[in-house]
C-alpha cells in the first residue's frame, strides 16, 4: 500500500475533472494482490467519462445501485459487465457527489510481472480484468483500502501522451477523451500514421 504522502499525492490527482484526471492516471502503477502472487501493471490508456453531461457514461441516466461508486469518494472502483462476456474497471474522480470516471483501456506489465505476462496480457478493458481477476465484486471498493486487494502507485508519466476519440460508443463519439502512451506496446487501438507523402516530379 502506498505510504500517507504518496496516497495524497495520488487522491489529488484523483480530485479534478475527468479530462484532467485521465491524463494524469497515465503511467501510473494498478498493483493486484491475487493468492500466492502479486501482479503490477503499468496504466497506458485510459478514457474519460464527464458524469451526468456526458451521454456516453453510465452516469447519464441518474443514480441506480449499478452505478452508486461513480458517485463515491474519489479512487472508487466502479466495475460493469459488457456483451455478455467482459469487465471493464474505472476509477471515479472528482469529489465524492460528482459522478465523473476514468475507463482504465490498457496496462503494461512492469517489475516482476513483465516476466509472468505477456506485454497484451492487459491490452484492452475485458484483457485487463481478465488478466487482474476483476468482476463487479469489486465494485465499490476504495482503491487504498487494503481489503481491496488492488491500489495504485506513483509511477514516471509517459514523455508524451496522445489523444483521440473514445472507442466502442455510439453518442459523443467525436470527443477526443481518450488518452494514451503512443510508445506502448500495450496500446489497444494506436491513431494510424499519415500516409508518407510521394516526392513531386518536376518537368
Amino acid at each position: 500500500m502506498p505510504g500517507p504522502a504518496e496516497r495524497r499525492r495520488l487522491l489529488d490527482g484523483l480530485v479534478r475533472p475527468p479530462v484532467e484526471a485521465a491524463p494524469f492516471l497515465l503511467g501510473k502503477v494498478l498493483v493486484r494482490r491475487l493468492p500466492g502472487r502479486e501482479l503490477s501493471v503499468r496504466i497506458v490508456e485510459v478514457e474519460a467519462y464527464l458524469g451526468a453531461d456526458d451521454p456516453a457514461a453510465h452516469a447519464y441516466r441518474g443514480r441506480t445501485a449499478r452505478t452508486e461508486p461513480l458517485w463515491g469518494a474519489p479512487g472508487t472502483v466502479y466495475v460493469y459487465f459488457i456483451y455478455g462476456m467482459y469487465f471493464c474497471l474505472n476509477i471515479s474522480v472528482e469529489p465524492e457527489g460528482r459522478p465523473g470516471c476514468v475507463l482504465v483501456r490498457a496496462a503494461e506489465p512492469v517489475g516482476d510481472s513483465a516476466g509472468l505476462l505477456a506485454v497484451d496480457a492487459c491490452r484492452g478493458p475485458g484483457r485487463l480484468c481478465r488478466t487482474l481477476a476483476l468482476d463487479t465484486g469489486h465494485s465499490g471498493r476504495h482503491l487504498f483500502d487494503a481489503a481491496a486487494g488492488l491500489t495504485l502507485r506513483e509511477a514516471p508519466p509517459p514523455a508524451r501522451i496522445q489523444t483521440g476519440p473514445r472507442v466502442g460508443i455510439r453518442r459523443a463519439a467525436e470527443r477526443p477523451l481518450r488518452f494514451f502512451d503512443p510508445t506502448s506496446p500495450a496500446v489497444s487501438l494506436h491513431r494510424p500514421l499519415p500516409p508518407a507523402r510521394r516526392p513531386r516530379r518536376t518537368r
